[in-house]
């Protein structure tokens, strides 16, 4: 609205709309004069390309979707939201990777669990949860993120919110070993 008034404002002190109108035109002669200029160029660039079947889009950079599956290898898997295993009011979850599938519990210490089962797409753990008491599923994304690591084993993942755990208890497997018997016949 202020900006309407200021011109509005302009155009009355001027001798009239004919010297805003002129004002206008002059500036659109130059900015069609400036384009034309600078079109020349890629105009004779698209005659060439047309001619010699040769594309007229080229991409700077390939782009490919990331993927992290290469760097998920089989194996069992602890994450925490907490650096620490073992914490009160703390998620967790454990899980096998086999062939970029995935089964698993997410729990907290001293409390039940629920079991998933999934695989990585791209950049995304894609789960199904399936909750403990009432045996309802729904779906569930979980970020993941390429970390790079200096040696042979190149590349690791670690997921969005959690820290990677060694120490792997008991308790740990007997959960997963739960969720993998319930899965069994789904995978």
């Amino acid at each position: 609205m202020q900006a309407l008034s200021i011109i509005q404002r302009y155009i009355r002190q001027q001798k009239g709309p004919k010297t805003v109108i002129s004002h206008i035109l002059r500036s659109g002669a130059l900015f069609l004069g400036t384009a034309t200029l600078l079109a020349a160029p890629a105009h004779a660039r698209i005659q060439s390309a047309l001619q010699s079947d040769t594309p007229l889009v080229q991409p700077l950079l390939t782009q490919t979707a990331p993927t992290i599956a290469g760097s998920l290898a089989n194996g069992i898997y602890l994450f925490g939201e907490q650096p620490l295993p073992d914490q009160l009011q703390t998620a967790y979850m454990i899980f096998e990777a086999r062939a970029g599938q995935v089964v698993g519990a997410f729990y907290s210490p001293h409390s039940s669990f629920d079991c998933f089962r999934g695989d990585v797409q791209n950049t995304q753990l894609s789960l199904v949860i399936t909750e403990t008491y009432s045996q309802e599923e729904h779906a569930y994304v979980m970020n993941l993120e390429d970390t790079a690591i200096a040696g042979p084993g190149a590349n690791q993942f670690a997921i969005e919110g959690f820290h990677q755990l060694d120490a792997v208890s008991d308790n740990d497997l007997r959960m997963l070993d739960t969720c993998q018997a319930n899965y069994s016949q789904t995978i």
